[in-house]
């Protein structure tokens, strides 16, 4: 004779699959963060090497360097070298940083210092040439 069991499952069983998520969820979430710190920093990296060409294809046109400051829709860089104003993605989303160019021709982010989690700044600057 066979004995008939209710069809679900234990309450030992539910607590390890919960368990098990835990532990994936507590090794992923590093992971994802580390990942996301990344690509922020290529992205940056990306942006900045865009601007930088923009400076060559001006210097080379103009014969001089163009002038220090932001780079703003509507100056020497957009949309004539760049189609749009580049960010640096490691910005909050209500802040806005625009990249800059140094009086060296190098590119920064404008902001003082690396407080918004761009790899470099405007001061300093960042070169690949």
């Amino acid at each position: 004779m066979r004995i008939q069991r209710d069809e679900g499952f234990t309450l030992v069983e539910l607590m390890v699959v919960v368990l098990i998520i835990g532990i994936l969820v507590v090794i992923a979430v590093p992971l994802l963060n580390a990942t996301r710190a990344s690509a922020e920093s290529r992205s940056c990296f990306s942006n900045q090497r865009t601007i930088e060409s923009a400076v060559q294809q001006y210097t080379a046109a103009s014969g001089a360097l163009p002038p220090a400051g932001p780079i703003v829709a509507g100056g020497w860089c957009v949309p004539t070298y760049v189609l749009a104003v580049p960010y640096c993605p490691a910005d909050q989303a209500a802040v806005k940083t625009p990249y800059s160019i140094n009086a060296e021709g190098t590119v920064g982010t404008g902001a003082p210092g690396n407080a918004d989690g761009c790899p470099v700044s405007g001061a300093t600057g960042h070169m690949h040439f």
